[in-house]
Parts: structure tokens; sequence; C-alpha cells
């Protein structure tokens, strides 16, 4: 079953969000992952999906990229309290 995939907006919660956005006729979907840290700055992963890319890739990526960005931001937490080494 083929879907179209229609843009989401990043919500504006807590400390993660993130939105989706078709380029036009192109076929690409960007996603876009954000997260604040403690002093509030924010942080952002960005990823591009092609029509070849099926959803199963699609989901594993966002995944991996949201847990990348969620321990980079931990890092800089950690440090910013003096807790790492």
């Amino acid at each position: 079953m083929s879907r179209p995939v229609q843009r989401r907006a990043p919500k504006r919660n807590g400390g993660f969000s993130w939105g989706r956005y078709p380029m036009g006729d192109t076929g690409v979907i960007a996603y876009r992952l954000f997260r604040r840290d403690l002093s509030g700055a924010l942080h952002f992963e960005g990823l591009n999906f092609y029509p070849k890319d099926t959803r199963e890739e699609i989901a594993l990526a966002v995944r991996a990229a949201c847990h990348q960005l969620r321990d980079r931001v931990d890092t800089i937490d950690l440090v910013a309290m003096g807790l790492a080494a």
C-alpha cells in the first residue's frame, strides 16, 4: 500500500521534536530531529530519504539518528553538570 507522505511540522514539547518535509516533486523526504540541552541550546540532526528507500529503512535510520542525537545531547548535559570525565 502506497501512501503519500505528508508534511509534519515540529511540535513544541519538552526537549525533543521532529519534522518531516517532502521536497516537492523530487520525491526526496527530509526528516529534521531537534533536541534541547539543559542550557536551552538547540541541537539538530537532518536526514534525507529518496523514493527508492522503503519505510522500514526510513524507520530504522530515523530511530538510529534519534538515539545518536539523544546520546550527543546527553553527553553535553553531563559535561555541563560536571559528571562526565
